[in-house]
């Protein structure tokens, strides 16, 4: 986890991401379907690190935007010291980031709201279902799983997480361990551990078993959906998948 302050950088590799967004008609379009679908909006003030739920009011056309205040005097308070505030938002189950300077109180219909300028860039991934994170050494995700009998140990070498996204992930199954995981059939409990973090639960349903060769020798991948994610473990995992696209962009940009 980032320090509070460090928040204030959060975005800055993410600006050069090929998921950006920089023109304001497109960033505008985003931020009014916000509004329209009544999205919640997690926001992380800065200083501070104090994370603040909130949501779109008005997206207006002379580049400035409302946000909803809130209930507890002493939050508000917060909002309007903030010098920035990094906001994640989902919009059709796509995961949408983006930073916004110096809120300024005001009265919006008789309630608490606060006014800033759109922001210079938003960050939108692809839909989850589709944008899938490629593990690798520096993003390494192990999945350990269990069944009816047995809790899934997280001391115990687990599987070899291929790839993740917020919708589900693929597994390196040995060869001859593919038989537990036929299509449709149902890994529970499971513990998904995330670089060094913590291991987080999970239940699968494998949707597809692969077989691929290499060298004569038998490899397997079993791609599998989540089922009944919870929403904090959801957000878990895509601010994971943010971290690491993150850091990877920041390689890039160094030449490494």
């Amino acid at each position: 986890m980032p320090a509070v302050d460090d928040l204030s950088h959060l975005l800055d590799d993410e600006e050069q991401s090929q998921f950006s967004l920089h023109e304001p008609l497109a960033i505008a379009q985003v931020l009014r379907g916000l509004l329209e679908a009544r999205a919640l909006i997690s926001a992380s003030l800065v200083p501070g690190g104090h994370a603040c739920p909130t949501a779109l009011l008005a997206v207006h056309d002379d580049g400035t935007l409302v946000l909803d205040g809130n209930r507890d005097e002493a939050m508000n308070q917060r909002m309007a010291a903030a010098s920035r505030m990094v906001c994640s938002a989902q919009l059709d189950l796509v995961p949408i980031r983006f930073r916004l300077t110096a809120p300024q109180r005001i009265v919006h219909e008789d309630y608490v709201a606060f006014t800033t300028a759109w922001p210079d860039v938003l960050l939108r991934l692809q839909r989850r279902e589709t944008y899938r994170l490629p593990c690798s050494p520096t993003a390494q995700a192990t999945l350990h799983a269990g069944d009816a009998h047995h809790p899934p140990d997280p001391e115990a070498p687990g599987l070899r997480v291929l790839d993740i996204s917020g919708g589900g992930i693929a597994l390196a199954i040995p060869d001859g361990a593919q038989a537990g995981f036929e299509a449709n059939a149902r890994v529970s409990p499971c513990l998904l551990r995330l670089g060094d973090a913590t291991p987080i639960p999970v239940a699968l349903e494998v949707a597809y078993v692969a077989r691929h060769d290499v060298r004569g020798v038998p490899h397997w991948r079993a791609g599998c959906r989540f089922i009944d994610l919870p929403a904090a473990i959801e957000q878990q995992l895509m601010q994971y998948i943010f971290q690491i696209e993150r850091q990877r962009n920041a390689r890039l940009r160094r030449g490494g």
